[in-house]
């Protein structure tokens, strides 16, 4: 599926591709939910579709083995199962990069290059990155590599260097909003407050609609309201969050609290309490492994707010 908001993007892809300018490897980058994993694989159909263009044909032998997982020169490097526990892996290791490296010295089987994408490409290990490193350097003359990236800075720069940076942005929250209304055939102002909820991101509005999240985002969004107005009491705003996930609640806490911050600039000692409660929620969701009393902070949170005047 193409999205509207990475159109301009595909399009940049599809000039270097058609003039013969793809690097031998491609940083897309931007924030999470903006759809950079799909297009990730949309791009590395494009570089290994017999038809020679962009968009992929989706028709061809090519197009059709990769689609089915079974494609030889195309590859995909994410996350693993953890070989001593029931859950996968949450760094890309170096054993996965040598192994991607042999594969890509290959020739090639049927397209006429290989493309591998990896991703989330920050979760890389040090040892992971320098062995990519060496890729990079002396890079196989068929073949592409897209590295997939939430957060580039995270990638020792020597990487980012060496890649052909393509950013994606978020859409505008009007653009967000239109999309979901006609995607998920919901009325404006609940899209609103989806996007809101998701800090933007139309992709992960669009989940939290389909699980019924929005609805908690309202509670909490109403509770944050009344307590600031006085119209609610810190334990009783403590008991409408109740039953909301605690790192998903802190998030919230955090992006409501920039906004706040983003509104008060006008008013400096507004603005700096509202900094501080949001770095404060973001402390509080790292705490989240630890035994520290979650309800205590929270309610501790709850009652900062309630001093603050709107």
């Amino acid at each position: 599926m193409t999205y509207p908001w990475l159109l301009a993007v595909e399009n940049e892809f599809a000039d270097r591709l058609s003039g013969g300018r793809l690097a031998h490897a491609l940083l897309l980058a931007g924030p999470a939910g903006t759809g950079k994993a799909d297009l990730a694989g949309r791009f590395q159909a494009g570089a290994l579709c017999l038809e020679g263009g962009y968009p992929p044909c989706g028709t061809c032998r090519s197009c059709k083995l990769l689609k089915s997982g079974a494609h030889p020169d195309g590859h995909l490097l994410t996350f693993e199962q953890h070989p001593k526990k029931d859950e996968l892996r949450t760094e890309l290791v170096i054993a996965q990069i040598r192994h991607l490296t042999g594969a890509l010295q290959l020739t090639s089987t049927i397209s006429r290059r290989k493309a591998a994408v990896i991703h989330p490409a920050e979760a890389m290990t040090r040892a992971a990155a320098n062995a990519l490193l060496k890729t990079l350097e002396e890079p196989p003359g068929d073949a592409v590599l897209i590295l997939v990236s939430h957060q580039p800075s995270r990638l020792p720069a020597t990487i980012r260097s060496r890649c052909q940076a393509l950013d994606v942005r978020l859409p505008s929250r009007d653009e967000a909003r239109d999309w979901l209304t006609s995607e998920a055939g919901v009325a404006p102002g609940e899209a609103d407050l989806a996007v809101e909820a998701a800090a933007g991101s139309p992709l992960t509005a669009a989940r939290m609609l389909e699980q019924g999240r929005s609805a908690a985002y309202r509670t909490v969004s109403t509770a944050l309201d009344d307590l600031r107005a006085g119209r609610r009491a810190p334990a009783g705003a403590l008991a409408d969050m109740a039953d909301t996930d605690p790192e998903v609640l802190w998030t919230w806490l955090s992006l409501r609290s920039a906004a706040e911050t983003r509104r008060c600039l006008a008013e400096p000692r507004l603005a700096r309490a509202y900094a501080r409660l949001q770095m404060e929620a973001d402390r509080n969701r790292n705490l989240l492994p630890t035994s520290v009393r979650k309800n205590l902070l929270l309610q501790d949170w709850l009652i900062q707010w309630a001093r603050l005047e709107g």
